[in-house]
């Protein structure tokens, strides 16, 4: 039983990890491609 939630938390820090890269490198791509994603959105 504590395998179990020993390996949930570890999914939880990973997941929290790579939900935090995404953004960074979404707000990289918007910073250095405004203008592409300003036209994408329209």
């Amino acid at each position: 039983m504590v395998k179990f939630v020993k390996l949930i938390m570890i999914i939880a820090v990973a997941a929290g990890a790579l939900s935090l890269g995404a953004c960074a490198q979404k707000k990289e791509s918007m910073a250095t491609q405004s203008s592409a994603t300003t036209g994408y959105s329209k």
